[in-house]
């Protein structure tokens, strides 16, 4: 055999010019492998399964009609088909691989059976059925890619066959066949330097694996539903302040053991309950406005903390609020009024008993007093708010008593509304936003009452509501008003001492009365709808609660309400699609695949090692055995050793090739050598 270069003599020569004339022989005889069949037709009567007549008489009858030159050749042990043989023919093997590739082309069914179930589920309650489902499909980014590779893999090759088959250019049956995965496809791309509708097409079906496998993983999910709905609730009319019990020393004396038990026991409990949203008796708390006020340019404030983390409240009583439902997510507005106190001075001073002759102090049967600010009134003058008041407080430990602690302080009252959130019958405030005093039914007559009256009224009932007219107050300490403001947290017993309220800064003394002044004032009206035992059924708004006690008035505020029902399934559409795409994908091209591998007659043989060796001069085989496919081959000629090297040793040119390698006729490749 020999080698010339071939091109156009103008071509300068890849080689030195002394070798360019140079003719490479092989070293192997050319007739010592007969790979051609012998001329004619098989004998009559030939039995591809028996190679010979059995009719026959004559021995030359009997013996294979296409054979070996060489039986030294053949493949020890093995069962190499010397005979010839018709293509793509039925046998019990090939009966069983159908089968198997029948069922392994199936497989992208369950992920079409997946997808379905899951949408079926949609909208149903969460189940053991259902949680077996999920963890399934936990599994899908393993288990899709995997067989997406398998079956796509298949079908590029059995397509690349099926068109070398009836003829194809050699680019494209390359970038089909080799178009094993996302990256060989654009590797095809990119190393043949050639872009074509196939190698595009190629790259695009490999990028549904991935997608295939995080969708199912995506597919389905869980969900509360909810039902909205509008309900009607009622909370106690803020026009009810007005008709507190402290209207009149006489009203005031007859109600003492009514209200004294409702703020002490709501004092008493502080610790626990001053920081929640909630009374402890259920009812709604509003926080200290001021805290809030300059938050935001916005009408509305929001709380920070919903449902009391980090909120201020300006009371330890709430407003009372009826016909929440059990359960579910409500929002509704509620109005209400609150004092607030700010203090401008608070310190310990001395007073001679002339000058407390002439005070507050004249007859003493409190250690704690507090009246209206005179100096800070112009005489004959309705004082208005802010309304100047002095707090003043027995200090412990002084000769007779003479040292007090007096804060200089001022009090408004306002008009709020607030935004209220519940979980079934939890609620706290979330946002609120100051009002007109005068609205609602409030007039100014209404306010010059509640000045003149009910605010004085309670400056002298507050101090001595847990020690009225004793002989020595000062001898019984503090009272628990005094202690509460001095220490929330640590007040209560008998303490025989009288705190010290000119050590809190004014701003810290100001919240602390605020929060006093609204629970003692809350507790002196409405007080049979404090307790939270308010019936469910008012459907009037404004209605007179005779049951719970006359004047006693509740509006009416529409609530929207969101109940949450049972977990339940929730499919996600949009993976839905792209898991049946991608399924629907990937069983069409199995079972195509399928198809094409046994209608094509001929062998797979591209793409595999051992078709090198097929009719290869440099590889003695036995005659015969080209219907083999790539693996059968490869299993007869596991064993055949063989190199990729230089067939041409001993020539001043080599020639490269896949030969046997178990003699010395193939050399090794050397860098520094000229090869064709």
């Amino acid at each position: 055999m020999a080698y010339r270069h071939i091109g156009d003599p103008n071509v300068r020569p890849l080689q030195p010019a002394h070798l360019e004339n140079i003719e490479l022989e092989t070293r192997y005889d050319p007739g010592a492998y007969n790979h051609v069949p012998p001329p004619g037709h098989p004998p009559s009567g030939y039995s591809p399964s028996r190679g010979v007549d059995n009719d026959s008489k004559n021995d030359d009858d009997r013996k294979p009609f296409f054979h070996s030159a060489s039986k030294s050749s053949q493949p020890h042990g093995s069962s190499w088909p010397v005979q010839s043989q018709r293509v793509a023919g039925v046998t019990p093997l090939r009966a069983g691989l159908m089968v198997f590739d029948a069922i392994l082309a199936s497989t992208p069914i369950m992920f079409v059976a997946l997808a379905l179930t899951a949408a079926r589920l949609d909208g149903e309650e969460v189940s053991d059925y259902g949680s077996r489902l999920a963890e399934t499909l936990l599994l899908s980014p393993t288990i899709f890619p995997l067989i997406f590779a398998a079956l796509m893999g298949r079908f590029f090759r059995h397509l690349g066959v099926y068109l070398a088959e009836r003829g194809t250019t050699l680019g494209r049956l390359e970038q089909l066949v080799g178009c094993q995965s996302v990256f060989t496809a654009l590797e095809r791309q990119i190393t043949l330097r050639y872009w074509s509708v196939v190698g595009l097409c190629s790259v695009l079906v490999w990028l549904l694996s991935p997608v295939g496998g995080q969708s199912a993983l995506r597919l389905l999910g869980q969900e509360n539903n909810n039902v909205s709905s509008i309900t009607t609730v009622r909370y106690l009319d803020p026009q009810s302040s007005t008709r507190s019990s402290l209207e009149g020393p006489s009203s005031s004396n007859s109600a003492r053991a009514s209200y004294t038990s409702i703020f002490l026991a709501a004092l008493l409990s502080s610790s626990k309950y001053q920081d929640t949203p909630m009374d402890l008796w259920g009812n709604v708390k509003l926080p200290l406005y001021r805290d809030i006020e300059n938050s935001t340019t916005d009408e509305w404030k929001t709380v920070s903390g919903l449902h009391g983390d980090h909120a201020t409240y300006s009371s330890l009583i709430g407003v009372p609020v009826v016909g929440l439902p059990s359960r579910g997510l409500s929002d509704f507005n509620i109005k209400a009024r609150q004092f607030d106190v700010f203090c401008s001075s608070n310190k310990m001073m001395s007073a001679s008993p002339k000058a407390r002759n002439s005070s507050l102090w004249a007859n003493v049967t409190a250690t704690w007093g507090l009246e209206p600010d005179q100096s800070k009134t112009e005489p004959g003058s309705r004082p208005n708010y802010p309304l100047p008041f002095l707090s003043m407080s027995m200090v412990a430990d002084t000769a007779n008593y003479t040292n007090f602690s007096v804060a200089s302080c001022d009090l408004t009252y306002s008009y709020l509304e607030a935004k209220v959130n519940c979980n079934g019958t939890s609620c706290g405030v979330k946002s609120m936003r100051k009002l007109d005093l005068f609205r609602d039914g409030y007039v100014k007559d209404a306010d010059d009452f509640t000045r003149r009256n009910i605010f004085l009224n309670l400056m002298v009932t507050l101090p001595r509501v847990d020690n009225p007219t004793v002989g020595s107050p000062s001898a019984r300490g503090s009272a628990n008003a005094e202690k509460w403001m001095a220490n929330p947290i640590d007040f209560i017993g008998a303490r025989y001492s009288n705190v010290e309220l000119y050590k809190l800064d004014p701003d810290l003394f100001a919240r602390r009365l605020t929060i006093l002044w609204n629970s003692f004032h809350q507790s002196t009206f409405a007080t049979t709808a404090l307790g939270g035992t308010l019936p469910k059924n008012l459907t009037e708004t404004g209605v007179i609660l005779a049951s719970v006690g006359a004047n006693i008035t509740f509006n009416a505020t529409q609530a929207s309400v969101v109940q949450q029902t049972s977990a339940v399934y929730k499919t996600n559409w949009k993976w839905f699609i792209a898991l049946m795409f991608c399924s629907l994908v990937l069983l069409a091209a199995a079972y195509a695949g399928l198809v094409l591998k046994y209608i094509t007659l001929a062998p797979d043989i591209i793409g595999y090692a051992s078709s090198l060796t097929m009719l290869n001069p440099y590889v003695p085989t036995p005659t015969g055995g080209t219907t083999l496919h790539g693996l059968e081959r490869a299993a007869l000629l596991h064993d055949l050793p063989v190199r990729i090297g230089d067939v041409c040793p001993n020539e001043p040119v080599g020639a490269i090739a896949f030969a046997k390698a178990d003699d010395s006729r193939v050399a090794r490749l050397n860098r520094r050598r000229w090869y064709i």
